[in-house]
């Protein structure tokens, strides 16, 4: 059945090839989100693990070069998203150092307004992860304010999570993989790493069973910005 966004005009103006080419940044419209009630166990939700590279770390002025999200239902992998898009500037040396994208990988690849309303429809009805999930979810929400989209999710930082219950000395993704015992399939890649996030975070759920409903994790969870 199509979703409240799918049947809005917005998402029929983006479906009008002819009018997203007319406009450099076209103003879709529409609401994305999804929560859950705090009583809820959470374990048998599906949960989408995503991440994004970006030309900088300021969440207000950088774009999104790349979204790769995996959904998990019951920690098996049931769908993935995976996007290279054209930020409409050029990347940096050190972007480019640190993520292995270059200008050449993004040329002819579609803007953030072809991409960005496909993955809301993705990530809608999960519960999201990401790790340092206040990066992320800023880039979400600058990147959707800029095409009149709101979005509101319950999303879960597995970095908070790992400072709270992995006692090493470093949270960082690497370390965490090294703790776990893991490889990573290409680091500072979306997929890559978001492999690496699930099994982590599938391992922390182990080790703390006390962790059942969405009351559990209010402590680890990344409210949208704005909102306490």
């Amino acid at each position: 059945m199509a979703s409240d966004f799918q049947n809005s005009i917005f998402y029929q103006i983006l479906l009008d090839k002819k009018h997203a080419q007319a406009t450099p940044i076209s103003i879709m419209g529409g609401v994305s989100g999804s929560r859950f009630q705090d009583d809820e166990p959470f374990h048998d939700k599906p949960f989408v693990i995503f991440d994004f590279e970006t030309t900088g770390l300021d969440t207000r002025q950088a774009r999104i070069i790349e979204i790769g999200a995996i959904k998990y239902k019951n920690r098996k992998e049931v769908a993935r998203f995976s996007q290279l898009i054209d930020p409409g500037m050029k990347v940096s040396s050190e972007i480019t150092k640190i993520t292995g994208i270059d200008n050449g990988m993004l040329k002819g690849q579609p803007p953030i307004q072809d991409v960005l309303p496909a993955f809301h429809e993705f990530l809608r009805g999960s519960v999201g992860v990401a790790h340092n999930a206040e990066f992320d979810m800023g880039m979400l929400y600058h990147e959707s304010n800029r095409l009149g989209i709101s979005c509101d999710y319950t999303l879960i930082c597995s970095l908070k999570l790992a400072r709270a219950l992995v006692k090493i000395e470093s949270r960082s993704l690497d370390s965490l993989a090294r703790h776990y015992k893991l490889t990573f399939q290409s680091r500072h890649r979306s997929i890559g790493d978001i492999l690496v996030t699930a099994d982590v975070l599938w391992n922390m759920f182990d080790e703390n069973k006390n962790l059942q409903t969405f009351k559990d994790l209010l402590p680890y969870r990344e409210p949208m910005p704005g909102q306490k």
